[in-house]
């Protein structure tokens, strides 16, 4: 069992992820780390304390955007329409951490459930509001979050820069026709 951090570790740790973000966002993937800690205010020992490499910091990074989606999704849980701005927002944060996605994409399966976990809890209460609502899919279960992450996620993981975007949106419009209820076939 993993003790919770002290508060000033935690505190060490929270500005590591928004250095690293800040510097995967800005350099990309091969960010040099020591300046990574530096421009948290931390040594190098600090950060590889808390993190062993660099794919276990992207992780790391990816991670805590999962949880800042789902924080934001929680906040919108009132609008019938939740789950297809769910959609949106994780098509965007795919896009915006495309470097991140390829440095975690040889990570061991084990090392990946976390974020399989996260995307689906950050959803599950969003897809039950919009399934109330009528706005999708009545069959759609929690598990299907994942296909549909990983439907979303392909074109940031795949696709050369340039077509990134635009293939991202397509794959976001099939998605969102997809997941949207069909009308009595009569």
């Amino acid at each position: 069992m993993t003790r919770p951090l002290r508060q000033d570790a935690a505190e060490r740790r929270e500005k590591l992820l928004l250095a690293a973000q800040a510097a995967f966002a800005r350099d990309g993937l091969d960010a040099p780390l020591h300046l990574i800690a530096e421009q948290a205010g931390v040594g190098r020992a600090t950060l590889y304390r808390n993190f062993a490499d660099r794919s276990e910091l992207a992780l790391a990074v990816f991670l805590k955007q999962i949880d800042d989606l789902a924080g934001r999704t929680r906040a919108r849980l009132d609008d019938p329409d939740v789950f297809v701005w769910f959609l949106e927002q994780m098509t965007r944060l795919m896009l915006d951490s495309a470097g991140l996605s390829s440095a975690i994409r040889d990570l061991k399966d084990e090392a990946l459930a976390p974020i399989r976990q996260g995307l689906k809890a950050a959803g599950a209460e969003a897809l039950a509001v919009s399934q109330a609502a009528g706005r999708v899919r009545p069959d759609l279960t929690v598990e299907d979050i994942r296909v549909l992450a990983l439907m979303l996620g392909a074109p940031s993981r795949t696709a050369p820069a340039k077509a990134r975007e635009a293939l991202s949106l397509r794959s976001l419009a099939l998605v969102l026709d997809a997941v949207r209820p069909r009308g009595d076939a009569a």
